[in-house]
């Protein structure tokens, strides 16, 4: 897989640099591999391209559908449609940033403690993972958790 970063097509030599520092950077993130940003990229292309979370989350599409019968509304399972291999790579991701990354995991458990399926706090932790990989890739900074998980004193 580190063969595939490497043999980036010729780019001007300040382009590749950037490039792969987007990449290390990428990688400072615990629980994210190689396959998951390989595959991230390959799928959703530049991610620079989206102007905010939302239009990932959309493009990917990690986002519970919405059932409507008159006056009611309920939310139902994840959306089918999305960029599949990329959706599934970013699960998969959270449940190892679950095991290796601190943040996360609490944010499971609080999760999980506020009354949210198991399933349903793993996509919620695959969404801020897609957050973090975003604003890293915009901002090519190292995943840094305190800037990510900010507590809002009142």
């Amino acid at each position: 897989m580190l063969k595939l970063f490497n043999q980036i097509p010729k780019l001007e030599d300040n382009e590749e640099q950037e490039i792969m520092d987007i990449i290390d950077n990428l990688r400072t993130i615990p629980g994210v591999s190689d396959k998951t940003i390989f595959a991230l990229i390959s799928e959703c292309g530049d991610l620079s391209r989206f102007k905010n979370n939302s239009h990932l989350i959309g493009y990917l599409g990690l986002y519970p559908t919405l059932e409507q019968s008159d006056n009611k509304l309920t939310y139902g399972h994840i959306a089918k449609h999305g960029a599949k291999l990329a959706k599934k790579v970013l699960y998969q991701s959270a449940i190892a940033s679950i095991r290796h990354n601190r943040e996360l995991n609490k944010l499971f458990r609080d999760k999980v403690s506020q009354g949210r399926a198991k399933k349903e706090a793993v996509v919620i932790v695959a969404r801020k993972l897609a957050h973090i990989i975003l604003a890293i890739y915009k901002n090519n900074v190292p995943y840094n958790p305190q800037r990510v998980f900010q507590v809002a004193v009142s």
